[in-house]
């Protein structure tokens, strides 16, 4: 199966450093971009409702792209997130998960909750109402996704593999690569959360 996850994380790496600084964080930190402005379709038990992507004050948001049947990247991002969490004890309270899935067909509200229930406590299942609203999330977050069909009659999924952490102004504050291991990304969650917690971040 052909991914852009790949190729893309690959390039996020070379890139990581480059943007604008922030203390030590070891993503990549964008220069400057906000999803303050767009929201998504969120399926909860009571329906679905719309999602900001402004997180609670001192609290930051973990935003991913994918979907559930993923072999590869989805479960091994998630999966770092999970152990990234565990790593920064009591910190852990101010993260939370959002995924979007980019296969809204075969991805319910039912299966794309109990997939993020399995890697984090606090998380939330957007599923795009339509292709527009898709579109829309996929431009501000600068990430990419594709669904093809093969002549077998087999989907055929890909998308970017980078992970958004979005700080309580809803800017995206860092960007981890597909590949990034779970220690890196505690000691960046540990940086901002703490920066957060302190009174120049109050």
């Amino acid at each position: 199966m052909r991914r852009l996850g790949i190729s893309i994380g690959l390039i996020a790496t070379v890139l990581m450093g480059c943007g604008g600084s922030k203390g030590s964080l070891i993503g990549y930190v964008p220069v400057s971009k906000s999803v303050a402005s767009v929201t998504a379709t969120e399926a909860t038990s009571a329906g679905n409702k719309p999602f900001s992507f402004v997180p609670a004050a001192r609290n930051v948001l973990v935003v991913y792209f994918g979907y559930t049947n993923c072999p590869d990247l989805c479960p091994t991002t998630m999966a770092a997130v999970r152990s990234a969490k565990k790593m920064i004890g009591n910190l852990a309270s101010q993260v939370d998960l959002a995924m979007v899935t980019v296969d809204a067909q075969r991805d319910t509200g039912a299966v794309l909750n109990k997939y993020l229930s399995s890697f984090s406590d606090r998380y939330h299942a957007l599923i795009p109402a339509d292709d527009q609203e898709l579109t829309v999330l996929k431009e501000a977050f600068q990430a990419s996704s594709s669904i093809t069909t093969n002549t077998l009659g087999n989907v055929e999924v890909s998308h970017s593999g980078t992970a958004y952490v979005v700080g309580p102004t809803g800017d995206v504050v860092v960007e981890w690569p597909f590949g990034l291991q779970a220690d890196s990304m505690a000691k960046d969650l540990r940086s901002i959360l703490e920066e957060l917690n302190s009174d120049k971040g109050k």
